[in-house]
């Protein structure tokens, strides 16, 4: 699982004089930049995402190795707008329609640009695809048992790391729709760690066929957040960069944090599951309890659950944890009962 930097956050618990040596938004109103988002601008947000064209184009199966008797496994590439992003795809052998199930992998600004999976050969028939797109300025990596695929890197920013990030699972979930007849893209399911908890929310907030939900140690609130950490190298590459640099007006920035926070548009989440780390110091549990606090006052807090794991941090929430996958199998496996086209 990737994780972010927590230099300043560190230096933000323990009063470290470091981190006050230069304030990058000095200059700039911080009152208005991280107001809480108005019902405009969080309506604003919502019909960009509806005018979006997410369409891709040239889609194509690059490569593809059989596993054995049972599985394949196959790198897809796909144009969006300008530019030509990866997935990597594991399917079962089958003429029956079958779920496809997301994995999305987190992010650094000091890290490999991959989107990278081990997967264990199953030992019985697997009941769904596997999707792991390279999304935007990234590779895909999965190994399957002794074999493994990789991409070439996918065009475009890999900063542009949570509503863009989103735009490229949707493609990918038509792109895969477009190239297995066995993909029943109506029943998806999608799971992601750190970054990629925050983009499985996204996902399943932007798209109705996503059916299942389940993010691990995540972020929700991108306004509070980068308002407290935006001196850290992460917040401001993802957010604030352009309004430094004079490239980005105020209500802009503010547009791509409200777009990257699940708890502003958490009604529309499908079942959920939220998963966290007691003491993890940088997708701090306090982010889930909101996010389940916001969808139980907006009438959905009969789609969510939330789990948090005591003595877990971000680096080892799912290391060895045999009772968040206990959870996220059976919570996923309730799709499985449900017929093609329901």
């Amino acid at each position: 699982m990737k994780t972010y930097s927590v230099f300043c956050l560190i230096c933000l618990v323990f009063g470290l004089p470091s981190c006050k040596k230069k304030d990058l938004l000095k200059g700039f109103d911080k009152a208005a930049l991280f107001a809480q988002p108005t019902a405009a601008e969080i309506d604003a947000v919502k019909q960009a995402w509806a005018q979006r064209n997410l369409k891709p184009e040239q889609v194509t199966i690059e490569e593809s190795q059989q596993i054995n008797t049972k599985l394949s496994a196959h790198i897809i590439s796909f144009q969006l707008g300008n530019i030509k992003e990866y997935a990597a795809v594991l399917t079962p052998v089958t003429d029956q329609r079958i779920p496809v199930l997301f994995y999305i992998g987190g992010f650094g600004t000091d890290q490999e640009p991959v989107n990278s999976i081990k997967i264990k050969l199953p030992g019985e028939d697997l009941p769904f695809m596997y999707i792991v797109p390279a999304m935007k300025g990234q590779y895909v990596s999965m190994e399957v048992g002794d074999k493994r695929l990789k991409s070439p890197l996918s065009g475009g920013s890999r900063f542009d790391a949570f509503d863009g990030a989103t735009d490229d699972v949707i493609a990918s979930l038509n792109a895969v729709g477009y190239l297995f007849q066995q993909a029943d893209i109506g029943r998806a399911m999608i799971r992601g760690g750190s970054r990629g908890g925050t983009v499985a929310l996204l996902a399943g907030i932007r798209d109705q066929r996503f059916k299942r939900v389940a993010p691990v140690a995540f972020n929700s609130d991108f306004i509070a957040l980068t308002a407290a950490l935006y001196n850290d190298p992460t917040y401001k590459r993802q957010f604030i960069e352009a309004l430094i640099n004079g490239t980005a007006t105020i209500a802009e920035t503010r547009k791509r944090m409200i777009a990257a926070s699940p708890v502003y548009f958490c009604n529309r989440l499908p079942k959920t599951q939220l998963h966290c780390g007691q003491n993890d110091r940088i997708t701090p549990a306090t982010q889930a309890e909101l996010l389940f606090n916001e969808m139980k006052k907006s009438g959905a807090g009969d789609r969510v659950a939330l789990f948090i794991y005591p003595d877990r941090d971000h680096n080892n929430i799912a290391t060895g944890n045999a009772e968040l996958e206990n959870r996220i199998n059976t919570f996923f496996n309730e799709l499985l009962q449900v017929q093609p086209g329901r």
